[in-house]
């Protein structure tokens, strides 16, 4: 009985070391269905994960969005604000409309940008994650 809870509690400590140590994307619970050692499934959980790493996207790989966009396209709407203001009479005035629709368009491909860059990231973690379980699944191992 008392092996039993040994066990039983070094498993448990394993499952939340899992989810501790390799972060978010493999935050799942790991159990031993096949009634491997807590030493056994530690190993086997490092193994996979570098299998996953391996085999899977990184979610670090994504690359950021770029920045610097905003003051380009408020500088483009300038000028051709400035174009269409001299046309009707007042430069000046159609270079500040042109800069402030410039800087609002530009605001816009920002957000767009970093929404997109946030959906690949969790894609990749996503895979991840996918890829860690089905490792481990492979190995005797449940998880949730």
């Amino acid at each position: 009985m008392r092996s039993m809870l040994t066990r039983f509690t070094m498993g448990g400590a394993a499952v939340v070391l899992a989810a501790v140590v390799t972060g978010p994307a493999f935050a799942q619970a790991v159990y031993p269905a096949g009634g491997q050692s807590p030493q056994q499934q530690q190993k086997d959980m490092a193994e996979c994960q570098g299998w996953a790493n391996q085999n899977a996207p990184n979610p670090a790989a994504v690359p950021p969005p770029q920045g610097g966009q905003g003051v380009r396209t408020a500088a483009r709407g300038a000028a051709v604000g400035a174009v269409g203001g001299a046309i009707g009479g007042d430069a000046g005035k159609g270079a500040a409309i042109g800069a402030a629709t410039g800087a609002l368009v530009g605001g816009m491909r920002r957000r767009d940008e970093r929404r997109s860059y946030e959906q690949a990231q969790a894609q990749a973690s996503a895979a991840q994650g996918n890829a860690y379980a089905a490792c481990l699944q492979g190995r005797g191992y449940t998880v949730k």
